[in-house]
């Protein structure tokens, strides 16, 4: 079982489900992977703390199925779920999900006030899981964590983005009626041009859009994507910010 947020699936959390697929295959036992909804920040908070996500939870199934887990888990996250003693957890949720051996990185906690960890985990399940820490997994002497991808998608660094993902920065909306449904949990680059890559069903289509962060809204520069686009499910691969263009973008949000 690997443990974590897994927001964004970046490569310190490929690193994480690398090693417990590798102890997985050892065991010849299946490969799971244990996250949570929504972000504790959040809930801890009451909903004052309001963190945008880098991927939703269809998103994260599909890239960890790419990876080779068997089975992914999403346990609510409640202040209910946080008040439990480290022992209920491991019970409630890792002994009941029959785990032989937990991966999770080297901050990972769990239970009332986070007194859980990876540590602790083995005297935790009465010494019927075994444990592997990770490391802290660094790029440019710098940790590699969702937090730092969201700043650096805030500051339309998506070059850089792309090393700490492993992969191009992607989103999902829809086209309705002219216009984009992009939910506002899901983060944005900052205000500007940026060279993009649409995809829906057959079509593939290169395009510059222009971000209004503030508004939380995408226009296209080229209006005629729309024929191609409308009402149909859409990715958008974020490649790079461009310097001002000097023409007229049409808004379609």
């Amino acid at each position: 079982m690997a443990l974590g947020f897994f927001d964004g699936t970046h490569k310190g959390y490929q690193h994480v489900i690398g090693c417990a697929k590798k102890v997985a295959d050892e065991k010849n036992v299946s490969l799971d992977v244990m996250s949570f909804f929504p972000h504790p920040k959040t809930v801890l908070s009451g909903g004052k703390t309001i963190v945008q996500y880098l991927m939703t939870l269809e998103e994260k199934a599909k890239v960890l199925k790419r990876m080779g887990v068997d089975r992914f888990y999403i346990v609510h996250f409640t202040k209910a779920f946080a008040s439990q003693l480290p022992e209920q957890y491991v019970k409630s949720y890792l002994l009941k999900f029959k785990t032989v051996h937990a991966v999770s990185g080297f901050d990972f906690s769990y239970g009332y006030k986070g007194r859980g960890n990876i540590s602790t985990l083995a005297a935790d399940s009465g010494d019927r899981i075994t444990t592997s820490e990770i490391g802290k997994v660094e790029c440019h002497d710098e940790k590699i964590s969702s937090t730092l991808i969201r700043e650096l998608i805030l500051n339309g660094r998506l070059l850089k983005v792309k090393q700490l993902l492993g992969r191009n920065y992607t989103t999902h909306t829809k086209i309705r009626n002219g216009q984009v449904q992009h939910q506002r949990q899901y983060i944005l680059p900052e205000t500007g041009y940026y060279d993009v890559t649409l995809r829906s069903d057959f079509y593939h289509h290169e395009c510059k859009v222009f971000v209004d962060h503030e508004n939380h809204t995408i226009s296209f520069v080229d209006q005629t994507i729309l024929k191609y686009f409308s009402n149909k499910n859409l990715e958008i691969t974020w490649k790079r910010k461009v310097a001002s263009i000097a023409m007229k973008e049409y808004a379609i949000s």
